[in-house]
């Protein structure tokens, strides 16, 4: 019995390492990339913005409410952000055709030329993230991370 008891205490310190190792990651990656946008004052986006920037540009159109879900942000936060967004005419807001309460949100021609110029920024900071990866090591983490993400979507 303690024996059982100490190989599961031993499994607990381990997922809780592999827990911080990758939450510390996820944010030194966002500082990191962060700091890098603030070195293109003329981009004038947060990371945050980034994301739906890139949502739109995957996507085309999307509502708030698609927008929210995709980018894990609740409903006040996408509002200022796609209000900011609106201001610096990256983004639209058209009356939803078959729901006039919705709004589709599209990029505008300035967004897409937003998200033509970080482009390239992205892939060199990933590619510094990822230096000294194999391609096998990049598929078994990205197998990995969606098996976590998987898993803690059944809880939600």
């Amino acid at each position: 019995m303690a024996e059982n008891i100490s190989l599961l205490q031993e499994d607990v310190k381990h997922v809780e390492v592999t827990g911080y190792t990758l939450e510390k990651t996820v944010k030194l990656m966002k500082l990191t990339f962060s700091r890098i946008l603030l070195m293109y004052p003329e981009i004038d986006v947060t990371v945050d913005q980034w994301v739906i920037i890139h949502l739109l540009h995957k996507h085309q159109k999307l509502s708030q409410q698609e927008i929210g879900d995709l980018a894990f942000k609740d409903a006040p936060t996408i509002t200022r952000m796609l209000d900011l967004l609106e201001t610096k005419k990256i983004i639209t807001r058209k009356a939803d055709k078959t729901d006039k309460r919705k709004y589709k949100i599209a990029l505008t021609s300035l967004g897409k030329k937003k998200f033509e110029a970080i482009q390239p920024i992205v892939k060199n900071f990933r590619a510094e993230a990822y230096d000294g990866l194999s391609d096998v090591e990049l598929e078994m983490l990205e197998k990995t991370l969606k098996k976590i993400f998987e898993n803690l979507s059944k809880q939600n």
